[in-house]
């Protein structure tokens, strides 16, 4: 299926409470480029939609970080897990586990350094971020900060 033409119908990566919003400006100054979510102590993360692994392993101080390729110029990057349960190169279908959050927070620059775990998810068109809220299919798309 075509990402272009899903909008409203990704699926969230994990369950939890909006912690930050696309756009929010973050404790580091600039504005958030994707969405926070505060999850539960080893929660599921699964593929927001299908697609290919363009990379998966430790980034800086992000924790683990996945990147699926969507085709058609989208990709997900997915920071902040404890475990990624995939490679380079796999094909992953929409709603697929793809790893694990840890018990704490991992992310150096996160809103609550040492606490509740946290997940990020930034979708990207042709490189440039974009709002990736109003492309889950949520029941409840308001940040709840």
């Amino acid at each position: 299926p075509s990402i272009a033409s899903a909008r409203g119908n990704l699926t969230p990566p994990a369950h939890g409470r909006v912690v930050q919003g696309f756009g929010d400006k973050t404790i580091a100054g600039p504005r958030a480029r994707g969405v926070t979510w505060k999850t539960r102590a080893d929660a599921s993360v699964v593929a927001p939609w299908d697609g290919r692994i363009a990379f998966a392993g430790p980034f800086r101080r992000f924790g683990q970080i996945l990147i699926i390729d969507h085709g058609e110029g989208y990709h997900t990057l997915i920071a902040g897990m404890a475990q990624i349960d995939g490679e380079v190169g796999q094909w992953l279908l929409a709603g697929e586990p793809v790893g694990q959050m840890g018990s704490q927070n991992i992310a150096a620059n996160a809103n609550n350094n040492g606490g509740s775990p946290q997940l990020y998810l930034e979708l990207r068109r042709q490189g440039e971020p974009i709002n990736p809220l109003t492309w889950l299919a949520l029941s409840d798309r308001k940040v709840n900060g």
